[in-house]
């Protein structure tokens, strides 16, 4: 009796197992179908992640892929819980939890609020689109939300998802028709890859190559003018990323205008492939980035097949001066890695700060072997169809610096000049090549910098070479 008992509740426990997992495969069965909701913008397909879903007859989407996709900016307020886009002169606002949302200064009743789940925000797509001026349409038949903005009719970019040097993700159009960058480097390399005439505006110093020359200036690097800049009408804003980056502030009033804005460095050796990569996928001009990566690569591995075995002993001590006086780089700076890859050794290399402000005394004591001064050409004439006359009078005033004549640098005449054109940025594999070449000149004797740079700037630019770049040569 006692057996059958428990074969009894066995069997029991089977059954209620059995139909547990029935009602879960039944609770999950909505969430696998919703999973297959496809959402097409002007015919190009939304991908999202997570999957939007249906809840009480209305799809749901993930805030920020919709908001970007719709060429609006997004903000998120965790405190308050609520999230804004700002496309133009319109303000969507919702309240997570809420049915009442706003758009502009008018209350707007919602079948469905906001919600979080998945640990993303997820709100109505029909509501948030059409309020931003697009027309929403749903495909029962093919589970299809089919979304038309008000631009559709005239030529369309479609939309890509990157991740920038600061690591955010953003949405923009591919390939962008109307540019404006303020960040010189990025500049130069769009004009490489043979898209320079989508660029409208630049920094008030960018200056190379001399396509640019004609271009609206907008404002310094990290301040442009808001105003000139929405009278450009761009459908992208490229700034600087680390070290030079915009304020957010300057960042959320572009977004607000409905211009993405994308943060790239171009200039580290590290992350300069990333970045052409990056800024490749942007213009769809990707075969066009892998030629430059090519022809960077050929020459970089050429200089550190002959530097990396080096020993400390062989690698001189180099003080490398940057724009201005006394001021210097530590580890980690982009010059930095260019000295390294030139098997070079930094003398503030110790410091904690990147660009630290260094003394006559500090130098004198660290007795560098080599002394290289990167001229700013802001201040300090040099690059494209400049005379070397500046570099030449800048270094006489370093040698007869108070003291400096006992420095070994100077004794044995490696004093050094090199236009900020190609130190770090996109030709800073000429950099490296002086480098390796005032560095290391027996290892060396057989490569031309200025044959490598010429051989760039004619395979890239179409210019034939003429400037002061180094001095001495």
């Amino acid at each position: 009796m006692e057996l059958r008992s428990k074969v009894i509740y066995a069997y029991g426990l089977i059954l209620v197992l059995i139909f547990t997992l029935v009602l879960g495969q039944l609770a999950l069965a909505p969430a696998a179908k919703a999973a297959s909701i496809k959402i097409l913008i002007n015919g190009e397909q939304l991908d999202t992640d997570p999957a939007p879903f249906i809840e009480e007859g209305r799809v749901l989407v993930p805030l920020r892929a919709l908001f970007e996709a719709l060429g609006a900016a997004v903000d998120w307020d965790a405190a308050a819980r609520t999230v804004t886009g700002s496309k133009g002169e319109t303000t969507v606002r919702l309240v997570i939890g809420q049915k009442t949302a706003r758009v502009n200064n008018k209350s707007v009743t919602l079948d469905v609020p906001a919600k979080i789940t998945q640990g993303r925000t997820f709100v109505p797509l029909r509501f948030v689109g059409e309020s931003l001026g697009a027309k929403v349409d749903w495909d029962a038949g093919n589970r299809t939300v089919i979304i038309a903005t008000a631009t559709t009719g005239s030529p369309t970019s479609r939309r890509i998802t990157i991740t920038d040097s600061m690591g955010r993700v953003v949405r923009v159009p591919c390939p962008p028709r109307r540019i404006i960058s303020v960040n010189g480097n990025a500049s130069e390399l769009i004009c490489a890859f043979g898209a320079g005439e989508k660029i409208v505006g630049i920094s008030d110093t960018t200056d190379f190559p001399p396509l640019l020359k004609d271009k609206t200036k907008v404002g310094k690097v990290m301040t442009p003018n808001i105003e000139k800049i929405a009278a450009l009408k761009p459908d992208l804003f490229i700034a600087y990323g680390s070290g030079m980056a915009l304020k957010q502030e300057i960042v959320s009033k572009l977004q607000k205008l409905g211009i993405p804005v994308v943060l790239l460095d171009c200039y580290k050796l590290e992350t300069i492939r990333r970045d052409v990569r990056t800024l490749g996928k942007i213009l769809a001009r990707e075969k066009e980035a892998e030629e430059y990566l090519a022809f960077f690569d050929k020459y970089q591995r050429l200089i550190e097949s002959r530097t990396e075995k080096l020993p400390a002993k062989a690698k001189p001590l180099v003080y490398l001066e940057l724009f201005s006086d006394y001021k210097t780089v530590s580890a980690g700076a982009g010059g930095t890695q260019m000295l390294e890859a030139a098997g070079g050794r930094n003398a503030a290399g110790d410091f904690r700060v990147p660009y630290p402000q260094v003394s006559s005394e500090w130098v004198l004591a660290k007795n560098p072997q080599v002394i290289i001064h990167v001229a700013s050409t802001s201040s300090l004439p040099s690059g494209f169809g400049k005379s070397p006359d500046a570099l030449k009078k800048k270094r006489s005033e370093i040698i007869s610096r108070p003291g400096w004549r006992s420095i070994k640098a100077v004794q044995a005449g490696k004093v050094y000049l090199l236009s900020s054109e190609i130190y770090t940025g996109p030709r800073m594999i000429v950099g490296i090549a002086y480098f390796a070449k005032w560095l290391h000149p027996g290892l060396f004797s057989d490569v031309d910098p200025e044959a490598i740079h010429q051989e760039l700037l004619k395979k890239f630019h179409g210019l034939e070479i003429k400037g002061a770049w180094a001095y001495p040569q």
